[in-house]
């Protein structure tokens, strides 16, 4: 499991590799995901859940939140649109009790983020509550940084890849070359305001060769973790975030390289290393726990 002190690509607080999604209307889903691994559960009570049985997912949900215990993965709750006609019962059902983290669906704007800060600053004054807004339209990745930095809560951006495509008439192919510009401007106004970076589920997860490439791009792109809607992918997600063998022995050499150095560059196996790659093994050294 993640630790929760840990930091990694710069953001603040707990990070999370793997968040599976799982419909809050079916009770033995519930039941068996919590025994999958994933770093976090994310309770859906948005499009995963129809109209006509959204009371039954936020009185399970609820009724699965009051009796887990402090140990496990970390309980999301995914609520509707600040937008939907479902969003006032969705804080009213908070008002019974709150998950770790709410994932704002649809988020387009700061404003709308102030909306559920509003309420959760009565209901938790004392901010032990994230909010992870999801950026799935093109105005809301225009809008990225402003969602990102709008309240202390946010801790982090989920991609919504499914709707941003529907909305821009996308076709997407194998390499999905037409959401590089998406994805990058949303995790460029994550780091650049610390916040995490998860990076939208890949829907294809009986082909797992496929799936394993697809998670590692989104790693090489520079994402924090990744979205899950099968429990088959978390352990590859959960392995390609975290740093192999190789990468960690890897970060080792550098540091010890550099700390023997008088120079601010040096020579490692033939590559040059600068205070930018230091930088780089020092983090991965944090994302596999050891002390720096």
């Amino acid at each position: 499991m993640i630790s929760l002190e840990r930091q990694t690509n710069g953001c603040e607080g707990p990070v999370f590799r793997s968040l599976l999604f799982v419909p809050a209307d079916t009770e033995s889903k519930l039941t068996k995901a919590k025994q999958i691994g994933a770093d976090a559960l994310v309770l859906d009570w948005e499009d995963a859940v129809l109209p006509q049985s959204k009371p039954l997912a936020r009185k399970l949900a609820l009724t699965f939140l009051s009796g887990q215990p402090d140990f496990g993965p970390t309980l999301f709750v995914r609520c509707n649109s600040v937008r939907s006609a479902y969003f006032t019962d969705d804080c009213l059902a908070f008002q019974t009790l709150l998950p770790r983290a709410i994932v704002l669906s649809k988020c387009q704007s700061a404003e709308e983020v102030h909306q559920l800060e509003k309420f959760l600053d009565q209901r938790d004054p004392g901010g032990q509550v994230s909010i992870y807004p999801q950026v799935e339209s093109p105005l809301a990745v225009i809008n990225a940084f402003a969602i990102a930095t709008s309240c202390g809560r946010v801790a982090g951006l989920l991609f919504g890849a499914e709707d941003f495509s529907a909305e821009m008439g996308i076709t997407r192919t194998e390499g999905e070359i037409e959401l590089l510009y998406a994805r990058s401007a949303l995790l460029t106004a994550c780091h650049a305001s610390r916040r995490q970076a998860i990076d939208s589920p890949f829907l294809e997860w009986k082909d797992a060769e496929k799936l394993r490439a697809h998670i590692q791009a989104s790693r090489n792109l520079g994402f924090s973790g990744k979205s899950a809607i099968h429990p088959k992918q978390v352990t590859v997600i959960n392995e390609i975030f975290s740093p192999s063998r190789a990468e960690v022995k890897h970060a080792r050499r550098i540091l010890q390289a550099f700390s023997g150095s008088n120079s601010g560059v040096l020579a490692l196996d033939g590559s040059m290393v600068d205070e930018a790659i230091v930088r780089r093994a020092r983090e991965i050294l944090r994302m596999a726990g050891e002390s720096i």
